[in-house]
């Protein structure tokens, strides 16, 4: 890991947990996703329209290179722990993403933050944006990615159409996520110590569940299964590769899904990356370990192919289901 990466990610620790309220934590977050977008460049080819869509404002990314399958849409929901992040804050990422899997094009709602109303706001956005990208582009292969928290509301997705009977994603990238916001108990107990959030993880939990987890669940019982996906029914999900750090408190997450789906015959891939940290796939451009995650994640999303990057093998403990 660079240099600039460890001194980036230590600032905004002590920026982070000197905040004691959640508005002033949110207000934190959103300076920092707003830098790291100047920090970002766009890639040659691909292009950004802006559209409401059932009421919801959506980025759509048009990937225009000659080698784009014209038949794969993307639909990307981006993290921030529900309170901050925009489409905006994650153009460059989703357009070098498209490019890099060969995928056409990429829908990036601005769903609802908690900031200005909590569950199930920004959930029911996301449900509406894909019924109506399910309309627009349903002759294409869809696909589903999401990052920490968009992570969660991409399973919570899931969730939400399997009771509509509704069309899920062909398959689905996760990248470190929040999968259980109820913060319960687990069988697992693997010690975390926290890039961001510090070496005590009861302390980093408690202060998840005081800055994020609570006021998205406001009055409603953080353990539905729309709010902790990881709580809901497994075994109907599409396909999934997920990746995430040994080093977050939400690696556990990604554990117990996998665990879950080698029960329940789920397909599901998970790689555990030992020296990395929370959503370090977002610095693809400058870490090798971010570009060999993003090559990875681009080649499952494009050609449904688990490709682990053979130089990093030591670093990454894969798991699989079914057995």
């Amino acid at each position: 890991m660079s240099k600039s990466v460890t001194l980036f990610l230590r600032l905004c620790q002590g920026r982070l947990l000197a905040a004691h309220n959640p508005e002033r934590v949110w207000w934190v977050g959103a300076r920092i996703t707003n830098l790291l977008q100047k920090l970002s460049t766009m890639p040659s080819g691909c292009t950004v329209q802006h559209r409401m869509v059932n009421g919801v404002p959506v980025e759509i990314i048009n990937n225009t290179s000659v080698h784009a399958n014209k038949s794969q849409t993307l639909l990307f929901l981006h993290g921030g722990g529900f309170a901050f992040g925009s489409a905006a804050n994650y153009r460059a990422f989703v357009a070098r993403l498209c490019k890099k899997s060969g995928i056409a094009r990429a829908w990036v709602p601005d769903y609802t933050l908690m900031s200005t109303a909590p569950f199930p706001a920004g959930l029911n956005d996301v449900v509406a944006v894909w019924k109506a990208l399910v309309c627009e582009h349903g002759q294409d292969e869809l696909l589903l990615a999401g990052d920490s928290a968009g992570g969660n509301l991409s399973l919570a997705l899931c969730h939400a159409m399997n009771k509509e009977c509704c069309r899920l994603p062909a398959r689905v990238y996760l990248s470190s996520p929040w999968l259980d916001p109820s913060l319960g108990e687990n069988d697992l107990h693997p010690e975390v110590i926290d890039a961001f959030l510090g070496r005590n993880e009861s302390i980093a939990r408690d202060w998840l569940k005081r800055m994020f987890a609570a006021p998205y669940a406001n009055v409603h019982d953080p353990e539905n299964p729309l709010i902790s996906p990881l709580l809901g029914d497994l075994s109907s999900l599409p396909p999934l590769y997920v990746q995430c750090s040994a080093n977050e408190v939400f690696m556990v997450d990604s554990l117990r899904l996998v665990k879950q789906a080698q029960r329940l015959g789920t397909v599901c891939h998970v790689d555990v990356w030992a020296g990395v940290f929370h959503d370090f796939i977002l610095f693809s451009p400058t870490m090798p370990e971010g570009r060999a995650a993003f090559a990875a994640a681009a080649a499952w999303l494009g050609q449904g192919e688990v490709r682990r990057p053979p130089y990093f093998q030591n670093r990454i403990r894969q798991l699989s289901s079914p057995l």
